[in-house]
């Protein structure tokens, strides 16, 4: 196929080439229990986290996080391109080892330390794992592909079956990566019926299966998926070095694939490959990429039904986007502690902004597109008075929005 090129390769270079130079590199060896280097490791971002304070952004919704690469013959790893404010959770992979995880990397101190593989044990119940095999339409095997578990249905506490969604605390492998021949295995703590599963190879469209536990290796035929194109536009020129996102529509839980991340060229253009078929998604710009600009746009529907398809959005006429300026506000009339954030999250679209909260506690957002947001204010100690959430409705410029924090109750 003419597109037939990763979304996670794109996804990688979506940084305007005047913001390289300040984007950290993240480097690292990976080694076997006798110190020997590990040829042909994944090594990808899983997590991540501010350097200073206290923030509720999801760990793994930073725009870094899922950029992967592939360890040297000196069992060596370079990721680049990755922001200088953040700490972040490596997961390392290899067939026939237990992932490992390197936690809180700063780019900025140098290298990490070597991460050593151990061999994966054995695992004797058939009822905790799946086995499966990455394939291509012609029944190929699909090397590097990595698998990630979505959730597992298993005996719940009252002895009838219960679906667990995420968390890879009660998993022996969170994640696995297919051999040369596109084979994998991975791992449940204790028995279980079925296991939901993200698979995702290098040139295919991510594809999400249901499979049965057992000894039986199960065949997973991922496909080339359908194309994206459209163009970014203000006052009817082209816009370029901004971010788009593309998220599905219905996002219960075990059906939602990983948001999609693209830019734009110099034309304004962009295109998003590999995007699986038979979906409903939501492409929006992304606020970070155009609050320096004052300019943002609607979240725009659109609908992949066959592999191979191209779906041309057209021209996407960007708006003026408004200031939200505000003001937490502690009912102990202490002030804001350091290092305080608070996060503006779109209604529709899986977009977010973070922003510090002074100590009078004033906070300022750039570039909010027209429409519902929610605040989410992340002060330690404190929690809303409004228990149902903080809202806004964004029309125009806002000045005076005020939230206000009372102490929260200490844990038991």
């Amino acid at each position: 196929m003419q597109f037939r090129t990763s979304i996670l390769a794109i996804a990688l270079s979506i940084a305007p080439a005047s913001l390289a130079q300040e984007r950290a590199t993240a480097t690292g060896k990976v080694v076997d229990g006798a110190g020997a280097p590990v040829e042909h490791a994944t090594v990808m971002v899983y997590e991540a986290g501010v350097k200073k304070g206290y923030s509720l952004f999801c760990p793994t919704c930073y725009v870094d996080c899922g950029k992967r690469t592939i360890t040297d013959a000196e069992g060596k790893f370079t990721i680049a391109g990755l922001s200088p404010d953040l700490l972040f959770t490596i997961l390392v992979l290899k067939d026939g080892f237990s992932s490992e995880y390197i936690r809180k990397l700063d780019p900025a101190k140098g290298p990490a330390s070597n991460t050593v593989l151990k061999p994966r044990p054995a695992i004797e119940n058939a009822a905790q794992f799946v086995r499966g095999k990455v394939v291509d339409r012609e029944g190929t095997g699909l090397r590097d592909a990595v698998v990630e578990q979505r959730g597992v249905t298993a005996p719940g506490p009252g002895g009838g079956m219960m679906t667990r969604f995420g968390g890879a605390t009660d998993w022996i492998d969170p994640f696995a990566v297919s051999n040369e021949k596109g084979e994998f295995e991975i791992a449940y703590s204790k028995p279980a019926v079925q296991m939901i599963l993200n698979v995702a190879a290098r040139g295919m469209a991510s594809k999400l299966v249901t499979l049965p536990t057992g000894p039986e290796r199960k065949a997973i035929t991922v496909t080339d998926g359908a194309l994206i194109r459209g163009r970014l536009l203000f006052e009817g020129k082209p816009v370029a070095d901004a971010q788009l996102g593309l998220m599905t529509h219905e996002r219960r839980s075990g059906t939602t694939y990983p948001e999609v991340l693209i830019g734009t060229g110099e034309d304004g253009k962009f295109a998003i490959t590999n995007v699986p078929a038979g979906r409903i998604w939501l492409l929006y710009p992304k606020m970070s990429s155009l609050a320096s600009r004052g300019i943002g746009a609607d979240v725009t529907p659109v609908e992949t039904k066959d592999d191979g398809q191209e779906v041309d959005v057209g021209d996407i006429e960007l708006k003026r986007a408004y200031t939200f300026k505000g003001r937490v506000v502690l009912t102990d009339g202490k002030p804001i502690p350091p290092d305080m954030r608070v996060t503006l999250g779109a209604d529709q679209a899986w977009d977010s902004q973070i922003a510090p909260i002074a100590a009078d506690g004033r906070f300022e957002f750039q570039g909010v597109p027209p429409g519902i947001v929610s605040l989410s204010p992340a002060v330690k100690g404190y929690r809303p008075v409004e228990s149902s959430g903080v809202e806004a409705l964004v029309k125009k410029d806002v000045s005076d929005f005020v939230i206000r924090m009372e102490p929260a109750p200490a844990r038991p």
